[in-house]
Order: C-alpha cells, then structure tokens, then sequence
C-alpha cells in the first residue's frame, strides 16, 4: 500500500498534463423528458426496493 499511493500519485500528475482544458458548452435548450421519468421511476423503484427488502430482513430475522 505504501508504494501504490505515490506511483498513483505520478500516474494522475502525468496524466493531468495531458487532459485538455474545459470549454463553456451552453445546457441543451430542449431535455428528453422520457430519459427524465425513467430516471425518476427507476430511482424511486430502487428505493422503495431496498427499503422493502430491508423491512424483509428485519421481520424475518425477528421470527427465528
């Protein structure tokens, strides 16, 4: 671990050099707004799933 932090440290200092400069891209006028409500939906999915599956574990593990 001692001789991974400084050869990752030159990696990024070498690679920094080379990365090119950030140009001000103006946010696209129109949003797909399909690719927002899945994004919403699946978000809200996953949440309630593992809240539900925490909530699983829970009430089985009182059981035994």
């Amino acid at each position: 671990m001692t001789r991974l932090m400084p050869a990752l440290y030159s990696f990024l200092i070498a690679f920094s050099a080379l990365a090119e400069d950030v140009k001000a891209v103006p946010p696209p006028e129109h949003t797909n707004v399909i690719g927002i409500a899945l994004f919403f939906g699946l978000f809200i999915a996953l949440c309630v799933g593992f809240f539900g599956y925490m909530w699983w574990k829970h009430k089985n593990a009182k059981e035994e």
